[in-house]
């Protein structure tokens, strides 16, 4: 087997381990140093296809909000994902709703 091979190997089961939060990272890591190879930074999806909306407009339903009142919300049901990135999906959530809510700086469901 190549070096390279087991390499991307150990490497797809380092994200899969972070990505399902299983056991065995340390072990998975230290065998990578041993190799010499870098390790990647690991992203970890948002939201499926559609949740990010759902949430959204779970939000606004308890009333009007701010963009950062929302990336707050959400926040709070995904913590592990960092905020920096919530307020991008959030934007793109606000955009695909267009229609069904409304606002600028205070968002609303729409009549």
């Amino acid at each position: 087997m190549q070096d390279k091979t087991i390499n991307n190997a150990l490497l797809a089961l380092r994200k899969q381990i972070i990505r399902e939060g299983g056991d065995g990272l340390d072990h998975v890591e230290a065998l990578l140093a041993m190799r010499g190879v870098d390790m990647p930074r690991v992203l970890i999806a948002t939201a499926r296809r559609g949740e990010m909306g759902r949430m959204v407009l779970d939000a606004l339903r308890d009333g009007p909000k701010t963009r950062a009142q929302l990336v707050e919300y959400i926040g709070a049901l995904r913590p592990d994902v960092p905020t920096d990135r919530l307020y991008w999906r959030v934007d793109g959530a606000l955009s695909k709703l267009r229609g069904k809510i409304e606002g600028g700086p205070v968002w609303r469901l729409t009549p």
